[in-house]
């Protein structure tokens, strides 16, 4: 017999070295077998059970698996306004309505679509009694189909005009935000909710397309829905402290000693107060630059041309309409508050959104026992005048961490000062009105 068919399984280690030796040839036992191994008896039991529970979870899996029927997508819902003013809510016999209809009785269709009407604010009744439609309640009609959309805008009541009427409202822009509005308005649309509180303390008017947002402290942010800025969002034109609102000042005239705001190069007369507050607020507001000493005397009396409308040369007493004027001739945005609407909630609203406000009234105040700061501005030799002089024009330009206010007095020729709100109140009372000033809305670049 051959080497190879005694030895079938000899393995043979190679030389490494020299000097190497072959290993031993590893033998098989006599009688073992080499080769594929033949598969494990079978066992009934066993193999009953694992198909049985391979049966059971492929049967669930195919049930997870089965085909589902999926509805093709539909329309999404039309968002709709809320905290609106109240729908038609009863419209019978409203679409049937023609020129100069009255109702035959109480609370007919001309009465409850001119009440409508006057609820969403398109009409104002006044002392005039419902039931009648007459020109004004067409022309009322004719500016909600405009609002709304619906052409013609004619003043009838079309089935699309009275559904529209039907449907939630929308409701109108908060004051304190409508410069905005309009003047984003192709950007967000119509308001689809009041100005409510958002998150960390920001007040949010929700519109069609977009938000404008008030954060505390006063910046505002004007978004698309995404929340990306349609333009930079605008930081308050407040100050905090005596330091910034120095920045800020001009004195009306100026004195021998007391030129730093103010060097006397002209003088006009000493009812320049309305012309200095506008100068200082629009600055402060960047729609005009603020005026070294030197172009202070400059500065007042081309506000006091713009006001009256000519080349002035000396100065008169001015209303709380024609400080608002001289505002707007300035290149900023005036919103006028009337006295009888004026206390010093007005004022602090006005400053938490950021706004300086030009305010009347009288620092020496109305009897001795009921003063605002004249009286300690004229101790404190920090006054133009020492006696009572009536009404007079400031600019607040902001509050202290501490609560007092920060008010740049014309008459003030070494700078602004610090008046407590005891001061302030008494300087409210009996005012003249009060301006607040804010900046031009920025272009949508």
């Amino acid at each position: 017999m051959s080497r190879i068919q005694s030895q079938p399984f000899s393995f043979f280690t190679p030389s490494s070295a020299t000097g190497a030796t072959r290993s031993t040839p590893a033998q098989c036992p006599p009688g073992a077998q080499v080769g594929p191994q033949p598969a494990p008896p079978r066992n009934v039991v066993r193999d009953a059970f694992e198909s049985a529970v391979n049966g059971e979870a492929m049967r669930r899996l195919q049930g997870l698996a089965k085909p589902v029927t999926v509805a093709p997508p539909g329309p999404l819902a039309t968002p709709q306004p809320t905290g609106g003013p109240p729908s038609l809510t009863d419209a019978t016999g409203v679409g049937d309505i023609v020129s100069n209809q009255s109702d035959k009785g109480q609370e007919g269709p001309v009465t409850r679509l001119q009440k409508f009407l006057e609820g969403a604010g398109y009409l104002d009744m006044g002392n005039a009694a419902y039931g009648t439609f007459g020109p004004k309640s067409q022309a009322a009609v004719k500016d909600f189909q405009t609002a709304e959309g619906i052409t013609p805008a004619d003043g009838k009541l079309t089935p699309a005009t009275v559904a529209a009427m039907q449907r939630p409202q929308h409701p109108a822009t908060d004051s304190t935000m409508g410069v905005l509005a309009d003047a984003y308005a192709p950007q967000l649309g119509r308001p689809m909710s009041p100005l409510e509180p958002g998150k960390d303390g920001a007040m949010v008017q929700r519109f069609e397309r977009g938000t404008l947002t008030r954060m505390p402290g006063g910046e505002v942010r004007v978004q698309d829905l995404s929340g990306k800025n349609l333009v930079p969002p605008t930081p308050p034109s407040t100050v905090s402290t005596l330091e910034e609102a120095k920045a800020l000042h001009v004195a009306q005239w100026g004195e021998t000693g007391y030129k730093d705001f103010n060097d006397a190069s002209e003088y006009y007369g000493g009812n320049d107060c309305g012309p200095t507050s506008v100068v200082i607020a629009a600055a402060a507001v960047g729609a005009m630059e603020h005026p070294d000493a030197a172009g202070a005397g400059e500065a007042i009396d081309g506000v006091r041309d713009n006001i009256l409308d000519y080349d002035s040369n000396t100065s008169v007493t001015m209303t709380v309409d024609q400080v608002a004027e001289g505002v707007t001739e300035a290149g900023a945005v005036a919103t006028l508050v009337r006295k009888n609407k004026v206390d010093v909630a007005a004022v602090d609203d006005a400053l938490s959104r950021g706004h300086p406000v030009i305010l009347g009234g009288n620092p020496f105040g109305y009897d001795p026992e009921h003063q605002a700061w004249g009286p300690t501005a004229s101790a404190a030799d920090n006054y133009l005048m020492d006696h009572n002089f009536g009404g007079h024009w400031v600019t607040v330009t902001g509050k202290t961490e501490s609560g007092n206010y920060l008010v740049n007095d014309p008459l003030c020729p070494k700078g602004p000062i610090e008046v407590t709100p005891e001061q302030m109140a008494e300087y409210v009372d009996g005012n003249l009105g009060m301006v607040e000033v804010s900046p031009k809305p920025v272009p949508v670049s």
